[in-house]
C-alpha cells in the first residue's frame, strides 16, 4: 500500500498499519517538527519526510492508498 501521511508527527500511522497488517510499500510523511522527525527516523527508516505540509505538491501523489494525518499539535 501506498500511504500519505499529514501531521505525521512520530508516525503512530505506520505503527497503526503494521499492527493490522498493512503491507506498506510506500510511506511518504509530512511533519515538521525536528523530534517527532527523528523518532520517525530512527523507528523507520524507509519513511519518505517531506517537511511543511503547506509547500507540499499533491499532485505527486496519484495513486495514494491511504491518505492518513492527524491534527496539527499546539504548544
Amino acid at each position: 500500500m501506498k500511504i500519505l501521511s499529514l501531521y505525521d508527527g512520530m508516525s503512530c500511522g505506520h505503527i497503526a498499519m503494521q499492527k493490522a497488517g498493512v503491507k506498506i510499500d510506500r510511506y511518504v510523511a509530512y511533519e515538521i517538527d525536528k523530534y517527532a522527525i527523528q523518532t520517525s527516523k530512527h523507528n523507520f527508516p524507509n519513511i519518505e519526510q517531506m517537511g511543511d505540509v503547506f509547500n507540499a505538491d499533491f499532485t505527486r501523489y496519484e495513486g495514494v492508498d491511504f491518505l492518513i494525518g492527524g491534527s496539527p499539535c499546539t504548544y
